[in-house]
Formats: C-alpha cells, structure tokens, sequence
C-alpha cells in the first residue's frame, strides 16, 4: 500500500507540517508531499474556461492517484480550512471530481489553541468523502506549542498520534 503524506498548508513554519512528519514517521513507506511544490492559482472559471485546468494540478492529481492511503493535517483558519488548501481541492475535484476515489485518510489537525483546529478538521471531514476519500481516522492536537519542543512532542502527544493509526 503507497502512502503519501501532507499538510494542508502554505506557510513555511507550518506546526501541520510538523505534525505530518511525525505522524509519517509512524508507519513504514511514506512519501512526504508538499503542497507549495505546485504552483497554483486561485482558482476561478475565468482561469479554467480560459486557459484550462494548469498543469500543475494535472500533476498533483497524477501524484495523488499512485498512492492508496493520504495522511492529511489541516490548519485552521477562523474556524475554517484555508484558503490554500481548500483552493487545492476545487482545483482537482474541476480536474477529476472522484481524485480521492477509493483512497483511504487519516486525518490530523492542530493548532496553538485548545480547539486543535478542531473545526478544520470537522470541514475536510464534510468536504472529503465528496471526493470519493474514506476517513478511517481523525485526531485534533490541541494546544501545539504546549505539546511539542525542538526535541519534538510530548509522550501524551505522542500517544495521541500512535493511536490515531490503531483507530
């Protein structure tokens, strides 16, 4: 089973991203992917009637399709997903409206408040399954920098994350 990996965020500190890494670290034989490596645009009809859906979705939605199973973090931004990656998946569900089709998720949030990114996490758990995913597992880390240190995170956290994958 091919396993990518990926948070759902465009900032260069991203504590999603972090989350990612560990989280990937858990299990065997995973492609860490980012998301900022594809350059694209916000999406409009404008865009997509003009110029066509851009190349690198086409090669995002290529990536995408060759693994079984996504780990998926998604930040929070006022209490929804962000705008990037919302922006990501308009893009490949106009490109290939099932690009999740018979793909498994587990799917992780966080954030610096006791919510966890909690309502993000709610969202792309609406959002996802339209594409064809199947959640299999979600965690919320609240509280990211009381959790987690230069030497990584906390045992509780750590925990937290382990069983996430034994749901």
């Amino acid at each position: 089973m091919k396993t990518i990996a990926f948070a759902g965020s465009n900032s260069s500190k991203s504590i999603n991203q972090k989350l990612i890494y560990y989280a990937a670290s858990q299990i065997d034989s995973v492609e860490i992917i980012h998301l900022t490596n594809y350059n694209i645009p916000m999406y409009s009809m404008d865009i997509e009637e003009d110029k066509g859906i851009p190349e690198a979705v086409k090669k995002l939605d290529a990536k995408l399709a060759t693994a079984d199973y996504f780990i998926i973090s998604v930040c929070e931004h006022n209490g929804n997903m962000s705008a990037f990656f919302k922006n990501i998946m308009d893009w490949l569900s106009r490109h290939n409206h099932k690009f999740m089709d018979n793909k498994k998720i587990t799917l992780f949030s966080t954030s610096p408040g006791k919510g966890g990114g909690a309502s993000a996490l709610a969202a792309a758990q609406k959002m996802l399954p339209y594409f064809g995913a199947e959640i299999i597992a979600t965690a919320s880390l609240p509280s990211f920098y009381q959790n987690y240190s230069d030497d990584g995170f906390n045992t509780e956290s750590q925990m937290l994350i382990k069983n996430t994958f034994t749901q």
